[in-house]
């Protein structure tokens, strides 16, 4: 059977659990928190990328034009809940691109958009995030 401390000892190691707790508790926080904003940031670069992705797939295509493909990339982010804040096609009218071309699309959001806490990151405030692919033109020419 165990018995339950009493006496002097005790009542001097009473408060320091506590104290420790507060020390350590905002250390905690920070890496909870970091985990939260990296995980989001790397979430966001999939996305870019996979809308990236979609938009080369469906600009590859013959008779696709730029609006199809930004229709495209944009039906992909809203899934997420995400905008791009710009997009690039090169060349910069894919219509114009003839078989074995290559078709780039850029998708571009900046991490302050998208952060859950904005600052919380130094260094990483006005930092633009990209999803780029490259495909060839597809055709029967």
């Amino acid at each position: 059977m165990k018995t339950l401390r009493t006496g002097k000892k005790w009542r001097e190691e009473k408060g320091s659990s506590t104290v420790e707790f507060a020390l350590v508790l905002p250390a905690l926080m920070l890496v909870i928190f970091g985990i939260f904003e990296f995980g989001r940031m790397f979430m966001t670069y999939q996305m870019l990328n996979s809308a990236a992705r979609e938009g080369a797939r469906v600009a590859s295509l013959p008779g696709a034009d730029n609006a199809l493909a930004l229709q495209k990339i944009e039906e992909e982010l809203a899934g997420a809940g995400l905008t791009p804040d710009s997009y690039e096609f090169t060349p910069a009218d894919i219509s114009t691109a003839s078989r074995n071309d290559p078709v780039t699309v850029r998708v571009r959001i900046l991490y302050d958009s998208i952060a859950w806490m904005p600052g919380f990151i130094p260094g990483l405030s006005g930092m633009e995030m990209e999803g780029v692919v490259v495909m060839r033109k597809e055709g029967l020419n």
